[in-house]
């Protein structure tokens, strides 16, 4: 799971500089420097990019710190129907989780259990479904 803690020291770290640039573009704005008239409008348009970062990428990960520290994961069953060329996510029942892409090895038509975050649907492991020797018969 170390790739759910960088991946969320990353977007931390994104919000951040974005913080830190939407101060920036506020500063400039009350001393009235910038050359340009139309670049008063930058710490609106900062602080909206620095919100929908927050709401909808940082907050799920936060949220899902717990589980991943008690290892309370959810399990769905499925059959993958896509996954993203970078191999990042997978859509399993028309829900998308996201995987680690260095290790992901399914293609699209596997039977998988998975292994998930609640708020981010991090796929902690994907499992391949073994099939019973009933259903062979």
């Amino acid at each position: 799971m170390s790739y759910f803690w960088v991946n969320l020291g990353a977007h931390l770290l994104i919000s951040l500089f974005l913080l830190l640039f939407f101060l920036w573009c506020v500063k400039n704005n009350q001393r009235n420097r910038w050359k340009k008239g139309f670049l008063f409008l930058l710490p609106f348009v900062t602080m909206i990019i620095l919100l929908v970062q927050v709401g909808v990428l940082v907050v799920p990960r936060i949220l899902d710190t717990t589980t991943v520290l008690r290892s309370t994961y959810r399990i769905a069953d499925g059959e993958i129907e896509d996954v993203s060329r970078l191999k990042n996510y997978i859509v399993i029942d028309d829900e998308t989780y996201y995987v680690n892409p260095f290790d992901f090895s399914f293609e699209v038509g596997d039977e998988v259990t998975v292994k998930y975050t609640p708020y981010a649907h991090y796929a902690y492991s994907l499992e391949a479904v073994k099939e019973s020797e009933s259903e062979e018969e």
